[in-house]
């Protein structure tokens, strides 16, 4: 870990110009392909300082300046994969970072936490020096709680114990890193909640092997059970803790098929639903440090917001009221919420940090995330819906070439992005591939296909034993509907993808060959029974995310042939287009050789591939380097086999 101290405000401001500064000019690739110049804001405690990571120049920097003086410190992060800036309080900032790394015959994502002292402007790993902890864990640098009126925090990890790892809570020295015992947990503990002052409100336990759920408290110095089920999964998510401290907070799902938020109290008793619409579920909750719930953001196309304080939900509903075709984000507050932090991005919007004062009912503009691509230079995007053909509604985007009038929206070249997860979805926001390939004269479709999440349980579970099936048709529809349209010209579509979406286009590859003329995916999945044989064998048998794999694809042992039938990998003959496959060596999620599986499979059958290793990148294009040198393999790619747009 380098280091760069002192204020480099120049340094920024110079590289705000200098992004700014030709706005005639259409913004060159690299502003689209690298990082965002500015990411990850945090707002301080008191209201009067903001952290964030930015990249300028090619350098990953984690920098905090106060409102009104400039830069308070600026520290190189090039030789850590930084995630996340928070501040611990008002005197510390905390970064979140993560690496591959490979250990005990594999690799898994290594994680830690870094605190920064903002006036001695040193920066220390936490949990460093605790010869206790247990080798080659995942998920270490998770912080749960901050103790009141010290510089200290909560933070659970797996201990040596004397079989199985032990996952306990430590308490935390933010000036040193050094760690003591707090409290003991069980090799089946999967999450911790604790107060301010030290008071364990829950532990939350989970044993794969017997599929026994349980949740604890301890209001002295025995332990009791507050709630407990058998279940294949984990029941619900615990996601805080009630204002009062009376009641836990849980999200599960309501009578009308969305994820609703209930409190859970002591005595093992659910709440009627707490926070609950009849058009999208709860996304995320919002909490302080120590998962105190304030409110809840919903998902779906945007963003909308509920507070326990109703003057809080006005306010936050005045400023999306002022950016409506946007979608505005709730990212922190200070001073007691007379401080609102926000991002608004989409509609117009490259993505922008708002501050926006509640008492003087001010909005003001702080930074950009991307301030080479101004606002006529991003694209439309539009909401829109279409009939698969078992009539099911299909939610979708549709991003508009640039400048192109409605009169001039006809046979234009697409590209299809159908999303990742594939329990996720996308919305109204600044895409940064989809956004590239508009600029540059093409129409692209995201569709969001049944089993995405954001639509209701039916709409999720419709998916549910549906890859390369269903879920595809959904997407071959939506190009088909745009065909029809005359929007579209038939002979200049490409599909493109990443993770499950890469396993999409891939599967657009084999089952509809001749609706594309070149496929690309990136970190794909190509062959299923081989992808639930490597869970089984990382996770175990047991392990609920194999339970849930095959829940959601199939069955190993009674659904083989299925699954074989709906790998991609097994079908290379059929695939007609050129196909691109993109893969970072360091992929922990979906390994590398599901892309090495796909191209002998076509290079079997002399087809038109092309495998590029991404060296030191993981599943998710994390680095400027790689993702930009992605960006360029695909417009080469695209530009080669459907010809330039403009």
């Amino acid at each position: 870990m380098g280091f760069i101290m002192g204020n480099i405000r120049s340094v920024l401001i110079a590289a705000i110009v200098l992004a700014t500064g030709n706005a005639a000019a259409l913004p060159p690739i690299e502003a689209y392909g690298e990082l965002p110049f500015i990411s990850d804001v945090s707002i301080s405690p008191d209201g009067e300082k903001l952290a964030y990571l930015a990249n300028v120049d090619g350098i990953d920097l984690m920098s905090v300046f106060k409102l009104g003086e400039g830069t308070i410190m600026a520290v190189n992060t090039d030789n850590t994969n930084a995630r996340y800036v928070r501040f611990a309080n008002d005197r510390y900032a905390i970064v979140g970072a993560s690496e591959a790394t490979r250990a005990y015959g594999g690799r898994f994502d290594y994680s830690a936490a870094f605190s920064v002292n903002l006036e001695k402007q040193d920066f220390v790993q936490l949990l460093r020096t605790n010869d206790e902890l247990y080798p080659a864990q995942s998920g270490l640098g998770k912080i749960v709680g901050h103790v009141a009126g010290e510089d200290r925090v909560f933070m659970p990890a797996y201990m040596r114990g004397g079989g199985d790892p032990i996952y306990s809570l430590l308490k935390v020295d933010l000036d040193n890193g050094r760690s003591r015992n707090f409290v003991r947990g069980r090799s089946t503990t999967i999450d911790w909640f604790v107060d301010q002052n030290g008071k364990i409100l829950a532990r939350e336990d989970y044993d794969n092997r017997r599929n026994e759920y349980k949740l604890w408290t301890r209001p002295g110095r025995d332990w009791e059970l507050v709630y407990e089920t058998e279940s294949e999964f984990v029941p619900f998510s615990v996601v805080g803790v009630k204002q009062d401290k009376s009641a836990l907070i849980v999200i599960g799902k309501s009578r009308n098929g969305y994820d609703a938020l209930y409190e859970l109290s002591f005595d093992g008793n659910f709440s009627p639903e707490i926070f609950v619409r009849e058009d999208a579920s709860v996304e995320r909750v919002i909490t302080d440090a120590n998962r105190i719930v304030y409110g809840v953001e919903y998902g779906g196309m945007r963003p909308s917001y509920d507070f326990y304080d109703a003057d809080l939900t006005q306010a936050m509903q005045r400023v999306q009221n002022t950016f409506a075709d946007s979608a505005v984000y709730f990212m922190g507050w200070g001073e007691e919420f007379d401080t609102f932090l926000i991002f608004v991005t989409g509609g117009g919007s490259s993505g922008e940090y708002y501050l926006y004062d509640r008492v003087n009912n001010e909005l003001k503009r702080t930074l950009g995330a991307r301030p080479k691509i101004t606002q006529e230079f991003v694209a439309p995007a539009d909401v829109i819906e279409y009939k698969a053909r078992d009539g099911l509604t299909i939610p979708s985007i549709l991003t508009w070439p640039l400048n192109r009038t409605p009169e001039e929206r006809q046979q234009m070249p697409l590209i299809v992005m159908p999303h990742g997860g594939p329990e996720a979805y996308d919305s109204v926001r600044f895409d940064w591939m989809a956004q590239y390939f508009a600029s540059r004269g093409y129409l692209v479709l995201q569709p969001n296909f049944r089993g995405s999440d954001g639509f209701g349980v039916d709409f999720l579970l419709a998916g549910r034993g549906e890859w390369g099936l269903k879920m595809q048709d959904d997407v071959t529809d939506g190009v088909q509907a745009l065909i029809r349209g005359g929007y579209v010209d038939p002979e200049r579509v490409c599909i493109i993808g990443a993770s499950y979406g890469g396993y999409s286009a891939l599967a657009g590859g084999a089952f509809t060959p001749d609706l594309y003329q070149c496929v690309a995916a990136i970190a794909p999945v190509s062959d299923l029974p081989r992808m639930l044989d490597d869970e089984r064998r990382d996770r175990g048998r047991d392990h609920w995310v194999y339970s849930y794999w095959q829940a959601v694809i199939g069955d190993r042992r009674e659904e083989r042939e299925k699954l074989d039938q709906i790998s991609p990998a097994n079908h290379a003959a059929s695939f007609m287009a050129p196909v691109l496959l993109i893969h970072g060596r360091d992929d922990t999620v979906v390994p590398i050789r599901q892309s090495e599986i796909m191209e002998r499979a076509l290079r079997r059958e002399d087809k038109n591939v092309r495998l590029v290793w991404l060296r030191g990148e993981d599943h998710y294009l994390s680095s400027s380097e790689t993702r930009l040198e992605t960006l360029k393999l695909l417009d080469a790619f695209v530009r080669e086999h459907l010809g330039p747009a403009l």
